[in-house]
């Protein structure tokens, strides 16, 4: 039970094609502030990429990222913005 990180909040950005994944993860992030664990659920392949270099680019942290069979979960911590 120990590894288990249950997220604060979740977006969900199935559907949604580029730009708007990571668009509405910098929105969202925006809204809920720093030390939030946050999910992003997706399923457009190409904005799992674009994704992640957001995330890493300002700075917030990658704890899992988890490929399932039509959609992808990220769940990051966020930084102070």
């Amino acid at each position: 039970m120990g590894d288990f990180i249950q997220p604060e909040e979740n977006l969900d950005v199935r559907g949604k094609t580029c730009p708007m994944p990571v668009l509405l993860t910098r929105k969202k992030i925006r809204e809920i502030g720093s030390g939030k664990i946050l999910e992003i659920i997706g399923d457009f392949q190409p904005a799992k990429e674009n994704i992640q270099k957001f995330l890493q680019k300002e700075g917030h942290q990658v704890l899992e990222i988890k490929d399932l069979s039509n959609e992808y979960k990220i769940l990051v911590k966020t930084n102070s913005l």
